[in-house]
């Protein structure tokens, strides 16, 4: 006697699947903030719900337990002489931040490493500080 096995129709598995792979169960975020006179940006921050991410990113960073995030830098020499250190913070999530909220986080964190540095702040060179994804929350003038 010939035995049936059940099945899920293809259709309905690829129809399951298909959100998975066209848009990624996970989502990272990465921003380059704070223009500095030799084209390089003063900060980059990165926040993913994706471990693999965090690893990639932080995988020149030494760590004795699991690796959560990083903060590393590097010296840029800018056209007036002086020295400043880009940086680059990494961080896990297992929520990522609206994108208001991301924004906010990256601005602030530029103005910190800019002053702790004695530098001009170019925090505010692109946008004038504003939070671009807040834009469609500001009433209009008319």
């Amino acid at each position: 006697m010939h035995q049936r096995r059940a099945s899920i129709p293809r259709s309905a598995l690829l129809a399951l699947l298909l959100p998975g792979l066209l848009f990624g169960c996970v989502s990272t975020r990465v921003t380059h903030v704070g223009p500095l006179a030799n084209g390089e940006r003063l900060v980059t921050l990165v926040v993913s719900e994706d471990r693999q991410v965090v690893l990639h990113e932080c995988r020149d960073v030494p760590a004795l337990g699991p690796l959560l995030g990083c903060q590393t830098s590097r010296a840029l020499a800018l056209p007036d002489g002086a020295t400043v250190r880009a940086v680059k913070v990494v961080r896990y999530t297992d929520v990522l931040p609206s994108r208001m909220a991301f924004e906010i986080d990256a601005h602030e964190l530029c103005h910190a490493i800019a002053s702790v540095q004695g530098i001009d702040d170019p925090c505010h060179a692109e946008n004038r500080g504003i939070v671009e994804s807040a834009a469609a929350l500001r009433p209009r003038v008319p």
